[in-house]
């Protein structure tokens, strides 16, 4: 029987392709992880917050998976709001599921603040518009975001293009690009860099990043995990972690 020692439920945005695959990447013996989808119409704060609403029925269909945690496993769809609106969508689905929930932008700031970082830089796919709703989430967690850098990626149906090839999709799974992106946000005065976006691919490379960039890295989907396995009582550290996975 799969996910006998512990299951993880993940609300991700119907265009998602990379948060299923990276934790499954790293996932223990004996751990699983199931996957509900909510739909996205587009990229900017109203489709985000309209994705939000349709989180709930997707809560309704883990509410039987006996999760152990459960992910709502988008950055931008949770901080969109700022900071009472994620503590107030966390709970919503917790009601529904019954078990630990938490958020990818929450994830994120738990993350930062146990590698004890306060002045962070951050890159991001997004465009200004949703950037700065992000820098002000972290402003309401104290969190001081000293250098922000965003690919300025905005589509009709959210990034379901950008999980595929041409150009903007090499922008969402292209190492190289992440790599690139990163090397541009980080500042001389960051204590962490934060790579926001679920359907980003980054777990492959935050060991390399923090060796050549010298600073601790958070990304959306690392941060995320490493949430979902303290809160399912998951003991395991993937070196896939990197510097957060010994916190």
């Amino acid at each position: 029987m799969h996910g006998w020692r512990a299951r993880i439920g993940l609300i991700i945005p119907h265009v998602n392709m990379t948060m299923e695959p990276e934790i499954n990447s790293v996932l223990p013996r004996g751990a699983s992880a199931h996957a509900a989808r909510m739909v996205i119409p587009q990229l900017d704060p109203a489709g985000l917050v309209t994705m939000a609403d349709d989180a709930l029925r997707a809560a309704d269909q883990l509410a039987e998976l006996d999760a152990d945690a459960v992910v709502f496993g988008c950055t931008s769809g949770s901080f969109v709001g700022g900071q009472d609106y994620e503590a107030d969508l966390v709970d919503r689905i917790a009601e529904r599921v019954g078990c630990p929930t938490l958020s990818a932008s929450g994830a994120g700031v738990q993350a930062l603040r146990a590698l004890g970082a306060r002045r962070v830089a951050v890159a991001t796919p997004y465009d200004d518009t949703i950037n700065q709703r992000l820098a002000a989430f972290f402003a309401a967690h104290d969190l001081d975001v000293v250098k922000l850098v965003g690919l300025g990626l905005r589509d009709r149906v959210a990034n379901f293009p950008l999980a595929r090839t041409p150009v903007s999709a090499i922008a969402q799974q292209s190492e190289e690009v992440v790599h690139r992106l990163a090397r541009a946000a980080v500042h001389p005065d960051a204590e962490a860099l934060f790579i926001s976006c679920t359907n980003l691919s980054t777990l492959g490379i935050v060991a390399e990043l923090e060796k050549d960039l010298s600073i601790p890295v958070v990304t959306a989907n690392q941060a995320s995990i490493w949430a979902a396995f303290r809160a399912a009582g998951l003991g395991d550290s993937p070196a896939a972690l990197g510097s957060l996975g010994r916190h």
